[in-house]
C-alpha cells in the first residue's frame, strides 16, 4: 500500500508542459483568483526555486495556459539608506572639567529637518557617551537623545560608530555633549544629516547551518551547503545568550567546499555602559557560491553562550500582467537559458508593482516530458569517456601487435654475407 501511495504521489508531481517548453525540467501552478480585467500580479518565488534555478534565475519563466510566455518584472525589495548633510558650522568647541566636552552647532537660517550628527575625531580608540540638545535661540534647550554610544577599536579592525542619531527636528542650533569629563575630546569636525531611505525585506531561509571546524583558534564556525549558486541571502543573523560581549564575524564561500573566499566582514556585540545597552547582531553580505561559512572570532574569550546563526534572504518577487479567462505557470529548471528581455519593467512604475495583485505558487511539479538542453556529449559525458577509454584500449592494443610484427629475426634467419 506504502509503494502504491508512493507511486500516486509521483504521478500527482509529475505534469507535462508543452512541447515548446520541453527543456524546462520544474513548474508550479500560480494560484491566482479570476478577474474580467487585465491587472498586475505580484508572484513572490518560493525559496526551494532558487535551488534548481540558475543562477540570478536567468530560466525563470511565467507561461499561460495556452503555452504563451508572459513577459515579467523582477522586483526585490532591497532597501536603502543615506544620510543627506546640511552645512554646519561649530560655533563653540569648549571643556568642562569633570564633565563633558561640550559641541554648539550652528545650522543657519532656515535650517532643514535632520536627525543625526558624525563626530569627526583622530583617537584610534575610544568609547564615549553623547548627549545632544536642540534649540531655535541657542538659550533655551531641549533634550532630543539623551544619551547614545560613540566608540572605535582600530587595534582590533573595528571602526564602529560615531554617528549619533536623535529625535527629528528643525532647530537652528544642536548642542553635542560628549560626557567624558576626564579630558576634553579631540573633535575635528561635525556633520549634521537627515536619514532617508526605506528598510530591506528579509525573509528566513529554511536552511540550517551545521557547526564546523573553526579556522581560528577557539572560533565557533558554521557552515552550509545550499546546493546552488542563485540562493540571494543578504543578511546572518545571530542569537546569542546573555551577557556582554563584542566578537568579530567572517562570512566566507567556496564551490567545491574546498577553497574559500571571504565575502564579509562585520562584527556582533552587546554591552552596557552607564545603564544604556548597546546591540548589533547581524552582519550584511553577499550572495554566496554554492557553499557558505561563517564563523565567529572569539580571540581568548570563552565561546558565546548558546549563539546560532540564521540566514536571511531578499525575496524575489514576478512581477506580470493577468489577463481574463487565463491561468498561469512559473517554469524553472533550463541550464541552457539566457535571461530574457522584456519591456514590461519599463511599462510599469513602483507604485504599480506596490498595488499589484497577490499571487501563491502552487507545489513543484516535474515535467514528464522534459528533455535535457545540453548538447549530447554533455549530457552523456560518461558515455563520451567511455568511448575514450575504449579508443584508447585499442589504440594500445594496436600499438603492441604492430611492434611484436616488427620484432628482429631470429638468428637462424640471418641473412649470409
Amino acid at each position: 500500500m506504502i509503494a502504491i501511495a508512493l507511486c500516486a504521489l509521483a504521478m500527482l508531481a509529475a505534469t507535462p508542459l508543452p512541447l515548446a517548453w520541453q527543456h524546462w525540467r520544474y513548474s508550479r501552478e500560480i494560484e491566482l483568483p479570476a478577474t474580467d480585467e487585465t491587472r498586475l500580479v505580484n508572484l513572490a518565488l518560493p525559496e526551494d526555486v532558487y535551488l534548481h534555478a540558475q543562477t540570478l534565475l536567468a530560466d525563470v519563466r511565467v507561461i499561460d495556459d495556452a503555452g504563451a510566455e508572459a513577459p515579467y518584472a523582477r522586483r526585490a525589495r532591497e532597501g536603502f539608506v543615506q544620510f543627506i548633510p546640511y552645512p554646519t558650522r561649530i560655533v563653540e568647541n569648549s571643556f568642562s572639567p569633570g564633565n563633558f566636552t561640550q559641541l554648539v552647532l550652528d545650522l543657519g537660517e532656515a535650517p532643514r529637518f535632520h536627525d543625526s550628527v558624525e563626530i569627526g575625531e583622530g583617537e584610534d580608540e575610544f568609547m564615549e557617551w553623547v548627549e545632544v540638545d536642540a534649540s531655535d535661540d541657542a538659550q533655551l534647550w531641549r533634550i532630543v537623545q539623551e544619551r547614545a554610544p560613540i566608540f572605535r577599536f582600530r587595534r582590533e579592525g573595528r571602526e564602529g560608530m560615531q554617528r549619533v542619531q536623535f529625535s527629528e527636528n528643525n532647530a537652528r542650533y544642536l548642542r553635542v555633549r560628549i560626557l567624558d569629563g576626564t579630558k576634553q575630546f579631540p573633535v575635528r569636525y561635525a556633520t549634521v544629516a537627515l536619514k532617508s531611505g526605506t528598510p530591506p525585506e528579509r525573509v528566513a531561509l529554511g536552511v540550517k547551518l551545521l557547526p564546523t571546524k573553526p579556522e581560528q583558534p577557539h572560533g565557533t564556525a558554521w557552515s552550509v551547503d545550499l546546493g546552488s549558486t542563485g540562493v540571494p541571502i543578504r543578511e546572518v543573523r545571530f542569537d546569542v545568550g546573555p551577557g556582554e560581549f563584542v566578537r568579530e564575524v567572517t562570512i566566507q564561500t567556496s564551490h567545491d567546499n574546498s577553497v574559500w573566499s571571504p565575502i564579509s566582514r562585520g562584527e556582533i556585540f552587546r554591552f552596557t555602559q552607564n545603564g544604556h545597552e548597546c546591540e548589533q547582531l547581524s552582519v550584511p553580505t553577499m550572495q554566496p557560491l554554492r557553499y557558505l561559512r561563517v564563523e565567529v572570532a572569539n580571540g581568548n574569550d570563552a565561546p558565546l553562550e548558546g549563539v546560532t546563526a540564521k540566514l536571511y534572504v531578499s525575496p524575489q518577487r514576478i512581477i506580470f500582467e493577468q489577463k481574463p479567462g487565463r491561468s498561469y505557470r512559473l517554469i524553472y529548471g533550463e541550464s541552457e537559458a539566457k535571461p530574457p528581455q522584456y519591456d514590461l519593467v519599463r511599462r510599469v512604475g513602483d507604485r504599480q508593482m506596490d498595488d499589484a495583485v497577490a499571487a501563491q505558487a502552487g507545489p513543484e511539479e516535474i515535467n514528464s516530458d522534459w528533455s535535457d538542453p545540453r548538447p549530447w556529449t554533455e549530457s552523456h559525458e560518461y558515455i563520451v569517456w567511455f568511448g575514450v577509454a575504449v579508443a584508447i584500449l585499442l589504440l594500445a592494443y594496436t600499438a603492441i601487435h604492430a611492434l611484436r610484427g616488427t620484432a628482429a629475426p631470429q638468428s637462424g634467419d640471418r641473412p649470409q654475407v
